[in-house]
Parts: C-alpha cells; sequence; structure tokens
C-alpha cells in the first residue's frame, strides 16, 4: 500500500511509500520539502466521546459571560479602543498566531463554521498567514493551550490549514 497526497508547493499528487509515513520528503516534481502524513489504518482510528449537551451548553453561557464581564472591564478602563489588526501598519506574523491556535482548538472541538473563520481571518494577510501556520508546523512556536490536542491530529490540522492557505492563493 502507498500513501497519496498534494505537494505543499506545486500542488500536484504524490506517491509515497507507506515506510516514509510521518517523515519529510522531497517531492519528485518541485523538489520541495514536504511532511509525508502517516498511513491510517483502522487500528489508528480513535473513536470519539459521546457528546454531552447540557455541558456544552453550560461551557458557552461561561464563555458568554466571560465576553461580557471582559467588554465591561475594558468599557470601564476608559482607554483607547485597540487597533484593529487590519488597520495596523507594524503587524507582525506573530499578531496572526491567534488564528492558528483558535483554528485547531475548534477542528478539535469540531466547530467547523468557527475554524472556517479563522482559515478566512488568516487567508486576509496572505503569505504572513502562511507564515504563522509554518510556526507552529517547524515548531518555532508552540502554545500550552494546544498541548490539549495529540501530537498527529494536531499535525493533521496544521497541515490541512497550510493547505487550505495555499489553496486560496
Amino acid at each position: 500500500m502507498s500513501i497519496q497526497f498534494r505537494c505543499d508547493h506545486c500542488g500536484k499528487q504524490v506517491v509515497a511509500p507507506d515506510s516514509a509515513g510521518g517523515q519529510r520528503g522531497k517531492c519528485p516534481y518541485c523538489n520541495g520539502s514536504n511532511y509525508i502524513p502517516a498511513p491510517v489504518g483502522d487500528d489508528e482510528l480513535v473513536p470519539l466521546a459521546p457528546l454531552d449537551e447540557g455541558e456544552e451548553r453550560r461551557r458557552q453561557k461561561e464563555i458568554d459571560s466571560l465576553f461580557l464581564a471582559e467588554r465591561e472591564i475594558l468599557a470601564e478602563s476608559g482607554g483607547p479602543p485597540a487597533v484593529p489588526l487590519e488597520q495596523r501598519e507594524d503587524l507582525q506574523v506573530e499578531d496572526l498566531h491567534h488564528f492558528v491556535v483558535n483554528y485547531c482548538l475548534d477542528m478539535g472541538k469540531g466547530n467547523l463554521s468557527r475554524a472556517r473563520r479563522h482559515v478566512e481571518s488568516l487567508r486576509q494577510y496572505g503569505t504572513m498567514g502562511a507564515e504563522a501556520v509554518n510556526d507552529y508546523l517547524t515548531g518555532k512556536t508552540k502554545e500550552p493551550a494546544l498541548n490539549t490536542l495529540p501530537p498527529k491530529v494536531l499535525q493533521g490540522f496544521l497541515t490541512q490549514l497550510r493547505g487550505e492557505l495555499k489553496s486560496g492563493f
């Protein structure tokens, strides 16, 4: 059996042996370096835990309450409002890391519509958005909140996010 994936650089279909899974390899078409996904077998599938609807509603109420409290505190402080990212002249790749983290966390929770919004937010910053994803893929940046995701799952989310950003350029 073999592993099939698309090159991150040229987008062509690449076939690699199962033994190469989980490693890096060069694309035979463009020589770009790619992460070769590990082969997925039935024994590697992790069953999903049942969703507790009541717990999810309680959690969402708590989040909403925290957002409201944050807005009230900011309103009381009387400080100037923060300049939106899209209007900042000194924007750095690090300013976009939160989109990557939130994408992975939302994907892990199965909140695909919110994850999609993070993709669109990153996409509007072009190559800088892709650089933010690569910071996590290469290990340059780490976020403790992502430790809740299994490493292979996190790697898959990041690779998928990078692919989605490349398809939008």
